[in-house]
């Protein structure tokens, strides 16, 4: 398991993880226990937007920590998740769709857009940063 150092500054939560699938439900388990207190809703996207950008900071980044962030104020929650490697299969946000029920995979991204108010995408030394915002 990847080493989850918990770093609170203010309303500020950030953990590492490592480029591994199994980190996924650690992220998961971050969000939930941060967001306690949130509406049930919230606390359900905010984790199932943690997990598919961890699963595809792992799956399409070139390894080395995966960064996470959680940031929350009156008006919202922010998911940011960086990973190493620029990521080029990862394309615009308007580009990002739910696939098929048939297709076995590219779900995530789509499923990110659609619970999001906001989804920005950054790249940077080599680096690729998705931050999701949640509505409160």
């Amino acid at each position: 398991m990847g080493r989850l150092k918990r770093m609170a500054n203010g309303r500020v939560m950030r953990c590492e993880l490592a480029a591994d699938l199994a980190e996924v439900g650690a992220a998961r388990r971050f969000v939930r226990k941060h967001l306690a207190d949130s509406p049930p809703e919230l606390n359900s996207d905010a984790q199932l937007v943690a997990s598919e950008l961890v699963t595809n900071a792992v799956e399409h980044g070139t390894g080395g920590p995966v960064l996470f962030e959680l940031e929350c104020d009156d008006a919202a929650v922010a998911l940011t998740v960086e990973s190493q490697g620029p990521a080029p299969d990862v394309g615009e946000v308007s580009s990002w769709r739910v696939a098929p029920v048939e297709q076995i995979t590219g779900r995530g991204l789509g499923i990110v857009r659609s619970i999001a108010e906001r989804v920005d995408v950054r790249r940077c030394n080599g680096r690729l940063v998705i931050t999701a915002r949640l509505a409160v």
